[in-house]
């Protein structure tokens, strides 16, 4: 017999499992929860996926890189883009950015397949033919283990706004994105120039970085002090990918209702004026996500 609790934890576990489902299909969060919630099972959930899903892309996948990090960089508000998912709402099948960001070049009906392979669920629905399974066109990116010094090396050269710190973090050949922004950059020294023209940090204490999780990356909630206030406000939201040693690709989102998702505040008005003052930095915590 299973007890309250044994019950609880399968039901979440069943949720979790039709929401990461659901994301593989669409690459947005917002879309996955939304359908998961009316869905029962992973056929019907594969099947309203199938009704609604389009290409959610990341920059990169839209076109060659920017050789001008100084110039006018472009939104583009019209596109569906890419979206990120919390570490609270994910299964234990692959699910890193860079293969979410593969499925999405595929056709509906192959990305289905795709996905039913990658969880190990059955593609008869899909193809006409009992007991068929696919082979997986796409194979799942390895991530690395957060080297946790290099990611505090990281938070720390940001937060002092150090340019020259931030881009020796970077492999000589990182990618740098930023939906809704449609140019992308390549390269840790133009990473630097975009950086040093776009970015609106001006001084130390400017930026306040987040720790947390984000497609089983290593990513950071980025607050950006309002100089009218001295409050800082929801800016971006980072998600990295590491080798060993260093940074080798970080799209930044700017998509602020990500904060909400990820259940963390849009302002942080606890902070002083200058996290860098000496003053001790304050514990973020947050919020339980609620169960249905």
């Amino acid at each position: 017999m299973i007890d309250s609790g044994g019950t609880a934890d399968h039901a979440d576990e069943l949720q979790r499992g039709l929401v990461s489902h659901c994301y593989r299909m669409l690459g947005s969060i917002t879309d996955a929860v939304e359908i998961a919630a009316k869905t029962s099972g992973y056929e019907s959930a594969t099947r309203a996926c199938l009704q609604r899903a389009g290409t959610r892309p990341l920059p990169s996948s839209l076109g060659a890189p920017s050789a001008r990090p100084e110039g006018t960089l472009t939104q583009n508000t019209e596109i569906l883009w890419l979206e990120p998912i919390p570490a609270s709402l994910m299964d234990d099948h692959p699910i890193d950015l860079g293969l979410i960001a593969a499925l999405q070049r595929l056709d509906p009906l192959e990305r289905a397949t795709a996905v039913h392979h990658l969880e190990g669920l059955p593609t008869d629905f899909l193809t006409g033919r009992p007991g068929d399974v696919a082979p997986a066109p796409i194979v799942p990116s390895p991530l690395v283990t957060p080297d946790e010094a290099l990611l505090a090396r990281y938070r720390s050269a940001f937060e002092r706004y150090d340019v020259p710190a931030i881009v020796a973090l970077f492999t000589d050949d990182a990618i740098w994105e930023m939906p809704p922004f449609t140019s992308w950059f390549r390269g840790a020294r133009d990473i630097g120039r975009l950086i040093s023209t776009h970015c609106p940090a001006e001084r130390p204490g400017d930026q306040y970085l987040v720790p947390l999780e984000a497609n089983g990356h290593p990513a950071f909630a980025v607050y950006m002090r309002d100089p009218k206030d001295n409050v800082h406000r929801a800016f971006q939201f980072q998600v990295l990918t590491l080798t060993a040693a260093a940074v080798v690709h970080a799209v930044a989102f700017f998509d602020l209702t990500l904060f909400q998702t990820f259940q963390l505040p849009q302002a942080l008005a606890s902070l002083p004026p200058n996290p860098y003052d000496g003053t001790p930095k304050p514990h973020v915590e947050r919020i339980p996500h609620p169960r249905g």
